[in-house]
């Protein structure tokens, strides 16, 4: 397993509360020719009140995400991956890397994909939102990551990833990984799903080794490889969350 990555299977631990009562003494009457009582003044006696921030400051307090995810990595980052390629579609939220495989085999595919979703322009998710979102992505996750493949080989909560760790430098995550095929041509990808705030972060990397001309020869990338990889950027992305 990868150094920073600490993929550890949750556990579901559900506390209890009980709640004792108890028999409060009478008051006693006060002796004769003793001065009155003065009663506690509301304001003392009151539970004080938190103040509800309103909409205004709850949306001041949503983290924005990166206009062009293509730029959160340096080009220090890319270069020791061997991603100096970015590829960004207009229409998707998204940016992929990948490496360059060269002509003759031996052939490394290497790719790596980092979405932000904080909702739709004009329409920024809350932080219910996202948790929403987290719980569902997570359920889908543990069952099926890709269409092209079963069930994920490993799959956990993370404490850590790279520099950065939970409930530091974000709220939770998980990871997963498996195997998918696609004619004939076998893939290891890791996924890694990070929630800060009122934005979901997943961090995808992917790739195979093929020894020679045909694709379906090749090796899945292994699982401590793919969790490298996520190690290696995963504190720049997160930390563009701001």
């Amino acid at each position: 397993m990868a150094k920073r990555l600490r993929v550890a299977l949750g556990a579901m631990v559900v506390a209890g509360m009980a709640a004792g009562c108890g028999a409060l003494p009478l008051a006693q009457p006060a002796p004769a020719g003793s001065p009155p009582q003065a009663s506690p003044s509301p304001a003392k006696a009151a539970p004080s009140r938190k103040a509800v921030p309103s909409e205004k400051a709850v949306e001041a307090a949503a983290f924005e995400v990166p206009a062009d995810p293509c730029r959160v990595l340096t080009a220090r980052t890319r270069s020791r991956l061997g991603m100096a390629k970015s590829v960004k579609d207009k229409y998707d939220v998204a940016c992929k890397w990948a490496n360059d495989p060269g002509d003759a085999p031996p052939f490394r595919f290497r790719d790596l994909k980092v979405t932000y979703d904080a909702g739709f322009k004009g329409m920024t998710s809350t932080e219910q939102d996202a948790r929403r979102s987290f719980a569902s992505k997570r359920r889908n996750d543990y069952r099926q990551p890709s269409v092209f493949g079963g069930a994920p080989s490993v799959k956990g909560t993370i404490g850590q990833v790279g520099s950065a760790k939970a409930g530091e430098h974000f709220d939770e995550g998980y990871y997963v990984y498996y195997v998918y095929q696609v004619g004939g041509a076998k893939r290891g990808e890791g996924r890694a799903v990070l929630r800060k705030g009122n934005v979901v972060v997943t961090i995808n990397a992917s790739g195979a080794d093929v020894p020679g001309r045909r694709v379906r020869d090749g090796r899945p990338l292994g699982n401590y490889a793919v969790q490298a990889m996520i190690d290696a950027v995963a504190g720049q992305v997160i930390a563009a969350v701001r």
